[in-house]
């Protein structure tokens, strides 16, 4: 860590102000007198409230971004460099803030397939047969449909 750099939250603040007016971090951390980005991610580790100010920071960033995504479509003149330029910038959002812009869909949740005591027996009887034990269950079962 360079001389002078020890932890301020004040200093966190500053950091984390910039990345959310969209400087890069480690354009952010070449200034005199900041730590370098190592030291910035052991304040994160270290230090409550460092790595939720970052992710805030982060969030707002891609916020930003997004909102360049608009400017650049409805003024670059050259469609392809429009493409690139849009592009590049629509997966530094999801990157910076997946939850908001990214392409994945996450679905949580309990699920609970409810079967009636027939269908129960039937799908029973259904792989004792498979398994060559018919005659225990009188070869009964039918064929079990999706529903």
């Amino acid at each position: 860590m360079p001389a002078g750099v020890e932890y301020s939250f004040e200093i966190a603040a500053e950091i984390c102000d910039k990345v959310a007016s969209g400087m890069k971090l480690v354009d952010v951390l070449k200034a005199h007198g900041l730590p370098t980005r190592s030291t910035f991610y052991l304040w994160m580790r270290e230090h409550d409230g460092v790595s939720d100010m970052y992710a805030r920071a982060r969030e707002e960033r891609a916020e930003l971004i997004a909102d360049e995504i608009i400017d650049i479509a409805d003024n670059e003149p050259d469609p392809n460099k429009a493409r690139v330029r849009v592009d590049a910038r629509k997966w530094a959002a999801a990157k910076l803030n997946p939850k908001q812009y990214g392409d994945r869909l996450h679905v949580d949740g309990d699920f609970t397939v409810k079967r009636t005591d027939e269908q129960i027996d039937s799908r029973v009887a259904q792989l004792l047969g498979k398994a060559g034990i018919a005659a225990l269950t009188r070869g009964e079962g039918t064929e079990e449909t999706a529903s």
